[in-house]
């Protein structure tokens, strides 16, 4: 019932709600007229990231640098990813992710590796589809189960003060450096095919095929040069995750005639348990190459712990390297860094981290990809020790 003061004579009332009522029923014509007979499912976009700055002070057997770098932790980066629900095949979507990495200390791209300076999204860039029966496809530039492994049991999660990060890159004898620098590494793939199983009572499986589309030094288009095939496993139920990975590479001829051919194949093993009172980890890795003049064989093991302590994480490495194809080429390595949460997305951190190495080998202490670049090893057989501190904050 309207207010006394706004009534209306029955008569006119009535005039007005017929128009009302007709207006309303041509704005449902043609609504119906001009709108497709689709329900639109639902769909979200959101923006995130990390930054990461950390200072640090290098000892190269008596030579002392000291600076500010990026990327300590976790490489910095920000990105876009979304979902949309299709109203197929019982809960899919549609999922996307685009990623780029910078460099906190001077807000330029991360100069990761091979190839990553002219890449806006160079960490991540896929399109894909998912669904709770089928598991998830996608197509991209994206992360390899080879360096999953390592990445989702490390406690450092691959950054400084993990033991086996001066093990990675670059070089023919590294872990994740590949052994052709003109080539991409394999931390991530271009044109790459990615599938990843449902959740199989603890199980996950999954497959990976990267195309290298290289153009061979006579011009025209391998179909095979530089291309990836990696499968890994992982299960996860409780306080254990155990995953295992191994990775084919076809090297052929680069473009830059690099090497002649041939292929490395790398064999991957971690596992960690949570106590609760702590959480021991363990990686191997294994790599055999085919060709020996340039590529390096190595066998590189690591074990960790992180720790509840003092209201945060206590993290501790050892890793050891055995190069098989050099000798007096070997390296030790320990890592130590403690992580306080100040708040659900701020983190500080400190700690160090030590390098023993053989007549021939010439390692490097480093945060990982995306990260700053390292101070180069003055000499082989040099012995390295850096302590750190360092912030992040996500977004």
């Amino acid at each position: 019932m309207l207010p006394t003061h706004f009534r209306c004579a029955d008569s006119i009332c009535s005039k007005e709600n017929g128009m009302k009522k007709s207006l309303l029923a041509l704005a449902i014509l043609a609504s119906a007229a001009t709108v497709p007979a689709v329900s639109y499912a639902a769909s979200s976009v959101s923006v995130y990231g990390l930054i990461d700055s950390y200072v640090s002070v290098n000892n190269d057997s008596g030579n002392v640098s000291s600076g500010l770098h990026s990327g300590g932790s976790s490489g910095s980066y920000f990105g876009f990813k979304g979902t949309e629900d299709l109203g197929l095949w019982g809960g899919s979507q549609a999922v996307f992710k685009l990623e780029s990495g910078f460099l906190s200390d001077d807000g330029t791209y991360a100069q990761s590796f091979a190839g990553n300076t002219s890449r806006i999204f160079h960490r991540e860039a896929w399109l894909g589809l998912r669904s709770p029966k089928f598991g998830q496809i996608s197509f991209g530039r994206q992360y390899t189960p080879h360096f999953l492994t390592w990445a989702m049991s490390d406690v450092n999660g691959l950054s400084l003060g993990t033991a086996a990060s001066p093990f990675f890159f670059p070089g023919a004898g590294a872990t994740m450096g590949g052994s052709d620098p003109t080539q991409d590494d394999l931390v991530r793939a271009n044109n790459s095919i990615f599938w990843a199983s449902p959740n199989l009572n603890g199980f996950t499986i999954m497959g990976y095929a990267a195309l290298g589309e290289n153009t061979r030094s006579n011009g025209t288009k391998s179909s095979t040069q530089g291309n990836i095939y990696n499968v890994g496993v992982n299960y996860a139920k409780g306080p254990l995750f155990v995953m295992g990975s191994v990775l084919y590479q076809n090297l052929g001829r680069s473009a830059l005639d690099f090497r002649p051919s041939g292929h490395d194949t790398y064999y991957e093993l971690s596992a960690s348990y949570d106590f609760g009172v702590t959480k021991p980890a363990i990686q191997l890795e294994y790599k055999d190459g085919e060709d020996t003049t340039w590529s390096q064989d190595f066998f590189l093991v690591q074990i960790g712990t992180t720790t509840p302590m003092f209201g945060g994480h206590l993290n501790t490495t050892a890793a050891y390297y055995k190069n098989q194809t050099l000798s007096k080429s070997d390296g030790y390595s320990f890592g130590a860094r403690f992580d306080y949460n100040l708040s659900k997305r701020t983190m500080v951190y400190i700690g160090a981290e030590a390098l023993i190495q053989e007549a021939n080998a010439q390692f490097s202490i480093e945060a990982g990809p995306d990260s700053s670049l390292h101070y180069p090893t003055s000499a082989p057989g040099n012995d390295v020790q850096q302590v750190f501190f360092g912030i992040r904050h996500s977004f």
